[in-house]
């Protein structure tokens, strides 16, 4: 997994990815409340694991590792946020890397991840380290995305461009996927693959769901997760990084070789055209989406 890759996409507009409801309904079906020791994978600041506590049995232990050294030391606030919300749970860090996970088989009720996958080297490797260190009859669950999808989705104002723009706006997503993936640096659109991955691997009882969770904008802009999310683009416009990041564009089209390399000042050219009419939409409050997003929940349980 490549170090630090993490660190753009935690802006606080992430504590605003999924719909509590949603999780409660997650938890019944997936029985959370059986579960009383639980690994984190790909930890980061523990965003997932903070969400799942409250549905296990309590007090639970969690154990949460990362390939990040920042993220695997943990941190004190999120230790009294387990022991506080989790009703006395305990939180334990390591650093390892989820192709090889340093844990010893049949070890956990829940492994899980959240947007991990999609950063590794070799997926398929961390789902078979994940069953590995599950005990008999214990869960994974895995919530991983298609990021392509993102290029198709209309706001007012993309709903005219020509089909040969949005061509244009698709085959750079995919370009950029595929760079990625020659990098070995991970599938942005990997939640696609997940339950053939499963049922390869042996997982029993293998279930997918979507997330019902939406980002919609529209003005006046006033939801608390509508100003997070608008936070969040100004900071990556302004940092040159996450989505924005344009030198790691550049990496991932010459890993496809010089004829895509090539196209980078098009694409660069468009990109920034298109961060520039969101940005001036967004400030004379005239821009709108649905902010459709395409998240998997895919679960299975290790034979017993």
């Amino acid at each position: 997994m490549e170090d630090g890759h993490s660190e753009d996409y935690f802006k606080e507009f992430r504590d605003f990815w999924w719909n509590h409801d949603f999780l409660e309904l997650m938890a019944r079906r997936l029985r959370l409340a059986e579960c009383s020791k639980l690994l984190d994978v790909g930890c980061g600041q523990c965003h997932w694991s903070r969400l799942l506590v409250s549905f296990m049995n309590s007090p639970a232990e969690i154990h949460a590792v990362d390939a990040d050294p920042r993220w695997s030391k943990g941190s004190d606030e999120l230790r009294r946020f387990f022991a506080s919300q989790g009703q006395g749970s305990a939180v334990t860090f390591k650093q390892g890397d989820a192709q090889a996970l340093p844990y010893d088989s049949d070890s956990f009720d829940i492994v899980t991840c959240q947007t991990t996958l999609i950063h590794v080297r070799n997926p398929r490797a961390a789902v078979i380290e994940m069953h590995r260190v599950v005990k008999p009859g214990g869960l994974v669950l895995c919530a991983e995305p298609n990021n392509v999808v993102s290029s198709l989705v209309k706001s007012n104002l993309s709903a005219e461009d020509s089909i040969e723009d949005t061509i244009r706006d698709v085959k750079h997503a995919l370009m950029l996927e595929r760079g990625k993936m020659l990098l070995g640096e991970g599938d942005n659109s990997y939640g696609d693959l997940l339950p053939g991955v499963f049922s390869e691997v042996g997982f029993d009882d293998i279930r997918v769901y979507l997330s019902d969770k939406a980002s919609p904008l529209y003005p006046p802009y006033e939801t608390l997760e509508q100003q997070a999310l608008l936070r969040t683009d100004q900071e990556w416009s302004a940092e040159d990084s996450g989505p924005c990041d344009w030198e790691k564009q550049r990496r991932y089209l010459r890993a496809l070789g010089d004829e895509y390399l090539a196209c980078f000042e098009e694409l660069q050219k468009r990109s920034r055209s298109n961060l520039t009419r969101y940005c001036d939409a967004v400030k004379n409050k005239r821009y709108s989406s649905g902010g459709g997003l395409i998240m998997y929940l895919v679960s299975g349980r290790k034979v017993e």
